[in-house]
């Protein structure tokens, strides 16, 4: 998504109030950035750039201010990932699969006497098909029925990785209880989301949910080990504990009810509530995680806007920055100033804290220095100064460059970059 169509409204807002730059005041376009080639260590943290199971060999940049990786993997082969939320959850998917994939090869070793038995799909055994999901998945639907297809369209299924085929679609149609069950405790056990977009992590549930089914009382048992998080935690971890909890343990009609009492007593509007929660281009999962973070920001005024914002999400990578967003402000909140309000602009939703300062949180993998972004800060920047605001903060998802920097501070911006990184 362009700077622009981001912050449309913002501009309009300006424009109206008289904040932008005149063009007297505009520079000579050749001071203006074009995407460039970058570097991936910039955006992501060195422990998920390899492991034994993956390596990031590649960064380009995609649709404005988001990025596509190239992800190779012995699990998933050659993937191009938009965005960083959704490189650091593929990350996570490979490295759990593999490691589930081989505790499940050393529990059933493939000979022809312990063979017998083994649930098959048309020649292949449930060790086949984890090596290679894909290539069997269709026969998994042939050979059980319609679990698969059923699973899938409770589920919902997203666009590919640069997600341009517009929104997701959720289906009413029944799961057999126990097979969601298994499904629901496989995936708490190995920390995957049951609401996963990765058709892998899906077929891999399906597979041992219904190796369990049949007797295999440990499919989809191992002691997963991963690097330590790479994100900051929020409240201790609380908040990501009871997304997690709810998910898992809550069905689709559950979740909806719990978020709606929970974003009813946060003071959000019946209508927009209605909204936000029959939105197609988010999860469960990401509604879960947007409502649970508007709660924890108790006490700031006007956090509809932030579910405002949210509406403007069309499909899964844009609902993650959405995420990414809430989880700035609660990261700033907590650690930073606490903040007093919210001021809606557009897709953009601006903050302001207890001691003075205009905060900007953009879920941007890179930013880079045009026209587009000068005439963004240069607006924000007299919108500050006719409001008396001293202090202007913009955090940031991943990089500017460092033209933007530059750029920024000549304008008095504070700019934190990989803000929701560790340090």
């Amino acid at each position: 998504m362009k700077f622009r169509q981001f912050l449309a409204p913002a501009i309009s807002l300006a424009m109206i109030l008289g904040f932008t730059s005149s063009p007297a005041q505009e520079r000579d376009s050749s001071i203006y950035e074009d995407p460039a080639p970058l570097e991936v260590a910039r955006l992501l943290p060195e422990t998920m750039l390899r492991s034994a199971q993956h390596q990031v060999t590649g960064v380009q940049a995609a649709n404005g201010n988001r990025v596509v990786f190239t992800i190779d993997s012995e699990i998933a082969g050659h993937q191009q990932v938009e965005s960083i939320p959704l490189a650091l959850i593929r990350i996570k998917e490979i490295l759990t699969l593999a490691q589930a994939r081989s505790q499940f090869v050393q529990d059933n070793p493939t000979t022809p006497d312990e063979d017998r038995g083994k649930i098959k799909v048309r020649g292949d055994s449930f060790v086949g098909i984890l090596a290679d999901p894909f290539s069997t998945s269709a026969k998994v639907v042939g050979q059980f029925g319609s679990n698969v297809g059923q699973t899938l369209g409770e589920l919902g299924t997203f666009p590919g990785p640069k997600g341009k085929t517009g929104a997701s679609t959720y289906s009413n149609q029944a799961v057999d209880p126990v097979f969601a069950s298994h499904r629901r405790n496989i995936a708490s056990q190995l920390g995957l989301d049951i609401y996963s977009s990765n058709v892998q992590v899906q077929v891999f549930l399906d597979n041992m949910a219904r190796a369990r089914i049949n007797g295999q009382g440990r499919a989809g048992i191992t002691t997963v080990s991963l690097n330590q998080p790479v994100e900051v935690s929020i409240d201790g971890g609380k908040i990501d504990n009871r997304i997690r909890t709810s998910v898992l343990n809550q069905d689709r009609s559950d979740l909806f009810h719990r978020n709606e009492i929970l974003l009813r007593e946060a003071g959000v509007g019946e209508a927009l509530i209605k909204k936000f929660l029959a939105s197609t281009a988010t999860s469960p999962s990401h509604k879960t995680a947007i409502t649970e973070y508007l709660v924890f920001l108790k006490g700031v005024k006007h956090r509809d806007a932030l579910i405002q914002a949210a509406l403007a999400a069309s499909n899964e990578v844009e609902a993650l920055a959405t995420v990414a967003m809430l989880r700035m402000f609660a990261h700033y909140h907590e650690n930073w100033s606490p903040l007093l309000t919210f001021i809606p602009a557009g897709h953009l939703t601006l903050g302001l804290s207890r001691d003075g300062t205009l905060l900007v949180a953009l879920p941007f993998d890179i930013l880079y220095w045009d026209r587009e972004s000068e005439s963004i800060f240069d607006a924000l920047n007299r919108f500050a100064e006719d409001k008396g605001i001293l202090n202007k903060t913009l955090v940031l998802l991943g990089a500017a460059t460092d033209n933007a920097r530059n750029d920024l501070e000549q304008r008095g911006f504070q700019t934190l970059e990989r803000f929701l990184y560790k340090r």
